[in-house]
């Protein structure tokens, strides 16, 4: 799916930048990968009540966060890889309401469902599944079958960055903004299991869309909140939301980050990257952007990305699906994709020396690592 562009190496990193007659073929290129029915028996539900009780950890309706979870064996036993699902972001007090009332707003439906109908769907399709770098197949994924992996569950609409003391009126009903306590909750539970052997080795931080975003953010406190015995390093995917106008020259999704940064509370948000913050002290919005937050990040990552991202182009730029999809595109269109794309590379190129990335060039969004068929052709 990357055409016959030339590969280059910039250090420890790999990135697919296209040029001459190769650029326009090679982002054409659609990456329709399906996930693989899997039994999810091994797969078990953790609701975090203690943490809703105690610490006012919850959901955007007020029901306990919560994961999912597959414990290690073998060689995997002191190991642990931790996804956050991803799915966008609530973006007033009207969205975050009506998310509310939704699996990803509220954890209602999984802890009343006896036939596991919630789980299933979760476990087989969000952000691809427990698929890929998360199976517990051999033959699919040699390094991490084995290791100890959890599905952190997505109820806060903030990437796990809000935070808001009170419940939050909308007309007649309420809403929480906790999604720091929610991200606080459960690496404190991922770290009491790890406890109980004393000899866990390593974690990976994991997490496509705005589950990537998850990682960008909040990497170095989870960095700190975990023993320094422990290996830990970042995985986001598609998780790099460009500061970029559409391709009109009009500001898009930026000023709506600003406006859930303030509504959502998230200046008050303790794992707010503090070196972000410094830099932009009169626009701390901009610290809800992985292109601000990277340069400060110290913690070893992996970031795996498509630079002609197909939610960028529709969300972000508002590209028309004939242009997004099938290169029926004018000047203006065409030059802001590749704008999208040499703001991105850059970001990349300049981020620390411990840091390494993948930049493909495939049309797609979260379509790699959570597949089988795309994590074997990746790996």
């Amino acid at each position: 799916s990357f055409g016959r562009c030339r590969k280059s190496r910039r250090g420890p990193s790999l990135s697919f930048a296209p040029r001459g007659p190769c650029a326009m073929r090679s982002w054409l290129v659609l990456c329709f990968l399906l996930p693989v029915e899997g039994d999810f028996n091994s797969w078990s539900l953790v609701l975090l009540e203690d943490a809703l009780k105690e610490k006012g950890a919850a959901c955007l309706d007020g029901s306990p966060p919560g994961y999912f979870i597959e414990k290690g064996w073998g060689s995997g036993e002191q190991k642990w890889i931790v996804h956050f699902l991803g799915s966008g972001w609530c973006l007033s007090l009207e969205d975050c309401l009506a998310r509310s009332k939704t699996p990803l707003g509220s954890t209602k439906n999984y802890s009343h469902d006896p036939n596991e109908t919630q789980k299933q769907k979760i476990l087989e399709m969000g952000d691809g599944g427990v698929h890929g770098y998360l199976s517990n197949r051999s033959e699919v994924n040699p390094d991490f079958y084995n290791w100890n992996k959890v599905f952190a569950l997505y109820c806060d609409g903030s990437s796990r960055n809000s935070e808001v003391e009170g419940a939050v009126a909308v007309g007649n009903e309420s809403i929480y903004f906790r999604g720091h306590r929610i991200l606080e909750a459960t690496i404190a539970s991922i770290k009491e299991r790890m406890g109980r052997s004393q000899s866990a080795t390593d974690f990976i931080v994991g997490g496509c869309s705005a589950g990537g975003l998850t990682v960008y953010l909040h990497l170095d406190y989870i960095r700190r909140l975990m023993p320094q015995h422990v290996r830990v390093v970042g995985l986001p995917q598609c998780g790099m939301f460009m500061d970029q106008p559409d391709y009109t020259g009009k500001p898009s999704y930026t000023p709506l980050y600003a406006n859930i940064f303030n509504l959502m509370g998230m200046a008050k948000s303790p794992s707010l990257h503090q070196g972000c913050v410094e830099k932009y002290p009169q626009e701390p919005w901009k610290c809800f952007m992985a292109q601000y937050v990277m340069p400060f990040i110290q913690t070893p990552f992996f970031a795996v990305n498509s630079f002609y991202d197909s939610w960028q182009f529709q969300e972000m730029l508002h590209l028309p699906g004939d242009c997004a999809f099938q290169q029926k595109c004018n000047r203006d269109q065409r030059a802001s994709q590749h704008n999208l794309r040499d703001i991105m590379v850059m970001n990349f190129t300049s981020s620390a020396k411990n840091q390494s990335y993948f930049l493909y060039s495939c049309v797609s969004h979260c379509q790699y690592m959570n597949l089988d068929y795309g994590w074997g052709a990746f790996s």
